[in-house]
């Protein structure tokens, strides 16, 4: 059987890693298409790829396989360009790589007689490194079994975690991927920019809380590993962290503190949540806690 021949269009941080796993599962990246014929180049020229371009009017007539690593914004925009070339798509398949759309954003492809799917792994990819996907998750969504099949055998040859996912679930997953991991980068780069030692790494200390943390969060579960003064109900600390962050904004008038301040608060009512969920209700503390972040809002 002929191997299917792809293109990747896009040429950020995710085609680096997806390009590689490619490569190396013996699949015939054939084609690479990016807004910056530099971009384009780069990555052709690092992974042996034969053709390159910055139009999308010369994807090579033997393309069957569309692999849209664009930024989620442009998705339905690259695909509404697509649709319009002079191409037969009914024996094409179209994969986008969003957590945030799903694949009605592929629409006009289908249109055309193009099987469209997505795939989202669950992986950081902070740079055009590699990040090696293996053993990662990845979430298919498909409505049609050929590309239901195909995206199956991708992450088997991957060896990728697949499951399905609905359409009307991608936002939330995407969601929870960045409460998971983004939103930690901001909690540890603020909890770096608030304390400062001369004697000890910064890392070192926080590297010990952050992951004693994790490993409780995975071996019991999120609200059972709640500790500190949100927990214990002392609103004595969360008073004495606020204002300490008040008096510092007067004194130093740093934008960064206001934010961070509004952030400790909103992060605070949602520890409440927690403490909630492990302890069953609010005691008379939390409930004292609770008023007093809420006045902290307004």
């Amino acid at each position: 059987m002929t191997k299917r021949k792809i293109v990747i269009i896009g040429a950020g941080k995710l085609a680096y890693s997806i390009t590689n796993a490619l490569a190396k599962s013996g699949y015939d990246v054939h084609s690479v298409i990016s807004r910056k014929l530099s971009s384009a180049k780069l990555l052709a020229n690092k992974f042996s790829i034969p053709h390159h371009s910055n139009n999308l009017n010369k994807v090579p007539d033997e393309v069957d396989i569309f692999f849209l690593t664009v930024p989620d914004g442009e998705i339905k925009k690259v695909a509404d360009k697509l649709s319009g070339l002079k191409l037969d798509f009914r024996k094409s398949i179209c994969v986008h790589f969003s957590g945030v759309e799903n694949i009605s954003s592929l629409k006009s492809l289908r249109k055309k007689g193009c099987a469209i799917g997505s795939l989202h792994i669950m992986q950081t990819f902070p740079s055009n490194q590699i990040v090696e996907l293996k053993t990662s998750f990845a979430a298919i969504e498909a409505d049609d079994k050929k590309v239901n099949k195909f995206l199956n055998q991708l992450c088997k040859k991957l060896r990728l975690k697949s499951f399905k996912i609905n359409s009307d679930e991608k936002v939330f997953y995407h969601l929870a991927g960045v409460y998971s991991s983004n939103f930690l980068v901001g909690n540890l780069f603020n909890a770096f920019l608030l304390f400062k030692s001369k004697d000890t790494k910064k890392a070192d200390i926080f590297r010990s809380t952050s992951q004693s943390t994790l490993k409780n969060i995975f071996e019991l579960n999120p609200a059972k590993s709640l500790s500190g003064p949100i927990d214990r109900g002392d609103i004595y600390t969360i008073k004495k962290h606020i204002n300490t962050l008040k008096d510092k904004i007067k004194s130093s008038k740093n934008n960064q503190l206001k934010l961070l301040r509004k952030n400790y608060i909103v992060q605070s009512l949602s520890l409440l949540e927690v403490a909630k969920a492990k302890y069953g209700k609010l005691n008379k503390k939390h409930l004292e806690i609770e008023k007093f972040l809420k006045k902290q809002l307004d």
